[in-house]
């Protein structure tokens, strides 16, 4: 490759050296023409512009146009219309003339709209007019969150109902605009219905609706909801497990040299268990009875005839004998045992990982060869990738029991440009740049051919009337005619013109053509040369 740039460098010097020095200069006056056409087209380019508003309406957009136009203040379109830029010294005063013509106007309605009280308002009228001022409200709370460019909110607001059986519930709808490359999380969707269900009385977060402007639905049912959020939790842990790898392989291999992927199996199931567990060998006394049973004498205390014949004398006695005769006395005890039982309820985590696979990419070395050509890419060694694979797996925390697995490669890495760079710059640079670079690709276009016909009119195949020598004009200036300027055919050549016709003839050629003259001049003195 740089033999060939030296061949063609020599080729262009060999023509500038052997170009006239009228051409030269030319062709130094044109570059110069089209090095200062550029450079005012990049000097307007490089003035710093700064984002007057984005996100407008087509309507907003030419309205805030046509302000800026009035005012003679330099903007700039970009964005298919919905970005103004203006210069950085022109934003203050471009957002008061833009306040006073209340622009951008959004069109929202909130509860201003009571500040202007109307005499023989009729009840319905106030509460269209309450409707109105509340889904206004709603409206711009929700284009306040950061991914959110515009909302609009409709509410059905039912009347209310005698008897609690007749009663409908209220609904809503909620339409997003999304910042162009953003979107909403289930959780964000998730915010915005609870949002709306607590603005408004007695509705249900599963009662609002809530979609982007291409018609995509964004709220789903409880299912539904679960679902995305579990697989909102699964790309969670891999973008912080891709991010933590990267910055830990880029500490070696360089920032943009490495490049990690992470998949993660996860199961979301919840369980619960629950454990009882006897033990044979350990008795337990739950409770004790201990009772006693007695009959007979045993029993002691009053015996015999109750009335007045115990009361009469002799009766005592008997009774003293009868008690000295033989009865009974049992002990009852009455123990209850049970085996030593443990229970044990336990809830499992809603979120476990069963899998993690990582698959990492990092850049090789570069050497540059002597001559100059293109840098020629060597891999990373086997034992390097190891002691990289080590590291990873000690980050992650592998698991090769869970199936756990980690791939690494070292390959060349090209340059991708990021998205939206092309936007960028199409939007720092002005309209007429392109024109102001064809215009200079022109002017060295036409310099270009006009060297190129001087030199076509100067090849040998074509006839070029050379000047007579300095002797022939001598003599013809004279008035003696040279043998060489007779006629071809032997015949006198014609007579020749005076001295002063002669004179005045070559005057007014030069005049005439003063660059043939020089050029003749200039022959002469190489002759003399």
């Amino acid at each position: 490759m740089n033999a060939s740039l030296r061949a063609v460098a020599s080729q262009l010097a060999a023509l500038w050296s052997k170009a006239p020095a009228r051409s030269r200069v030319a062709i130094l006056g044109g570059a110069l023409v089209a090095v200062v056409v550029l450079g005012i087209a990049f000097s307007g380019a490089m003035v710093p512009k700064r984002v007057l508003f984005s996100g407008l309406d087509p309507k907003d957009a030419a309205a805030i146009v046509s302000v800026l136009e009035g005012a003679k203040i330099d903007h700039e379109v970009s964005g298919d219309g919905t970005v103004v830029r203006v210069a950085e010294g022109d934003v203050d005063r471009a957002r008061m003339l833009l306040a006073e013509q209340n622009l951008p106007d959004s069109g929202n309605v909130g509860f201003e709209i009571f500040e202007r009280q109307n005499l023989g308002l009729t009840d319905f009228a106030q509460k269209v007019n309450y409707r109105r001022a509340l889904q206004g409200e709603l409206e711009r709370t929700i284009a306040a969150l950061d991914p959110v460019a515009g909302a609009r909110v409709h509410l059905t607001l039912p009347e209310r109902a005698v008897f609690e059986d007749e009663a409908v519930a209220p609904s809503a709808s909620v339409t997003v605009r999304l910042v162009k490359g953003r979107r909403l999380s289930d959780r964000q969707v998730g915010a915005i219905r609870h949002l709306v269900a607590a603005a408004v009385e007695g509705l249900e977060p599963s009662g609002v609706t809530v979609l982007d402007t291409r018609g995509a639905l964004l709220s789903r049912g409880d299912e539904d909801g679960a679902q995305a959020a579990a697989l909102d939790a699964r790309r969670d842990l891999e973008r912080h497990l891709e991010a933590r790898l990267t910055r830990l392989l880029e500490r070696t291999v360089g920032v943009g040299h490495a490049q990690v992927t992470v998949s993660a199996d996860m199961d979301f199931s919840k369980t619960e268990t629950t454990e009882e567990t006897y033990d044979p060998e350990q008795l337990a006394l739950r409770s004790e009875q201990v009772s006693q049973l007695t009959s007979g004498a045993a029993a002691g205390g009053p015996k015999g005839l109750a009335g007045a014949p115990a009361n009469q004398p002799g009766a005592a006695t008997a009774g003293a004998a009868a008690a000295q005769g033989g009865g009974s006395a049992q002990l009852v005890t009455n123990k209850k045992y049970e085996l030593n039982r443990t229970v044990v309820h336990t809830v499992g985590p809603a979120a476990r990982v069963k899998r993690i696979t990582v698959a990492a990419m990092v850049d090789g070395t570069y050497t540059v060869p002597e001559d100059g050509s293109d840098p020629v890419f060597t891999p990373r060694s086997e034992e390097e990738l190891a002691q990289l694979k080590a590291v990873l797996e000690s980050a992650v925390g592998l698991d090769p029991a869970r199936g756990d697995t980690i791939k690494i490669v070292s390959v060349p890495f090209r340059d991708v440009p990021a998205a939206g760079d092309d936007v960028v710059a199409e939007a720092g640079l002005p309209a007429y740049l392109p024109y102001a670079a064809a215009a200079g690709a022109a002017v060295l276009g036409l310099l270009a051919f006009v060297f190129l016909r001087r030199k076509k009119s100067a090849t040998p195949g074509e006839v070029v009337s050379l000047p007579a020598p300095v002797a022939t004009v001598e003599q013809m200036v004279r008035g003696k005619a040279p043998a060489s300027v007779d006629g071809n055919d032997g015949s006198p050549a014609p007579a020749l013109p005076s001295a002063d016709e002669l004179h005045r003839t070559v005057l007014e050629r030069a005049e005439a053509d003063p660059e043939r003259t020089a050029e003749i001049i200039r022959m002469w003195m190489e002759d003399a040369a």
